[in-house]
Formats: structure tokens, C-alpha cells, sequence
């Protein structure tokens, strides 16, 4: 019994356990539906230009910068994947 607990919580834990990806991917789909929030262009720029998303994206920037080919590939497949990403895509 003891060991079953500790099972069902590692399980939990690794489930609850994101990926880099897609914690870019996460803050990628919140700042396009704030953006798609709204039609002034001027807006959309300074949805972008906040603080919550600058310092995210330039991490997730930085993770992809030098990546080769084949790696670009690799997160692009993975990024899809993401729940965040198949939620807005099932929309």
C-alpha cells in the first residue's frame, strides 16, 4: 500500500512537470489571445512590448538561437504538441 502512494505521487509530480517547450509554448498562445483580444494595431505592439512577455520570450529566444536545423525541428514537432498549442488549435 505504502508503495502504491508513493507511485501515484511520482506519477503526479512528472505529470505536473513541463517541458521548456512548452513553457514557451504557453506564454506564446496567452500573448496571441490577448493580441486577437484586439484590432488597434497600436495595441497589439504593446500587448507584445509587456514586461510579462519580454523576459519569456527572450528565453525562449535564447533556448532556440543556436539550434540547428534538425534541432529547430525536433522543438517545432514538440511545440506542437503542447496542450496549450492543440487547445488554440482545436478553436
Amino acid at each position: 500500500m505504502k508503495n502504491l502512494f508513493f507511485v501515484a505521487l511520482a506519477l503526479v509530480v512528472l505529470s505536473s512537470c513541463k517541458s521548456k517547450v512548452c513553457e514557451c509554448a504557453d506564454i506564446h498562445i496567452k500573448a496571441v489571445k490577448e493580441i486577437n483580444k484586439v484590432s488597434d494595431p497600436v495595441q497589439k505592439m504593446k500587448v507584445l512590448s509587456a514586461k510579462k512577455y519580454q523576459v519569456p520570450f527572450q528565453k525562449c529566444n535564447k533556448m532556440t538561437e543556436g539550434m540547428t536545423p534538425e534541432e529547430l525541428k525536433d522543438f517545432e514537432e514538440e511545440y506542437k504538441q503542447c496542450p496549450s498549442v492543440k487547445e488554440y488549435k482545436g478553436k
